[in-house]
């Protein structure tokens, strides 16, 4: 199955607190927002580390469309805090 990587790039543990807060909201709003046959949710969440050292999260989908959703969730998400 073809999975769909997004790399955010984190500056520091408060950053890392509010991409867990962000991801705990797109799921809610995915589960009250979308009829239960229109995409199942699937992602995970692992850390790893980019060339220069620095720290990364990688976020996997399984559908490009909510890599997408997410992408921008996470950009809007981001500006608010």
């Amino acid at each position: 199955m073809t999975e769909f990587i997004l790399d955010v790039e984190l500056h520091s543990e408060d950053e890392n607190a509010r991409l867990s807060a962000a991801i705990d909201s797109f799921v809610s709003l995915h589960d009250s927002g979308l009829p239960s046959d229109a995409f199942d949710l699937d992602l995970m969440v692992r850390t790893v580390f980019g060339p220069g050292g620095e720290r990364l999260k990688q976020i996997i989908f399984q559908q490009n469309e909510l890599a997408d959703a997410f992408s921008t969730f996470w950009i809007a998400f981001r500006g608010l805090n």
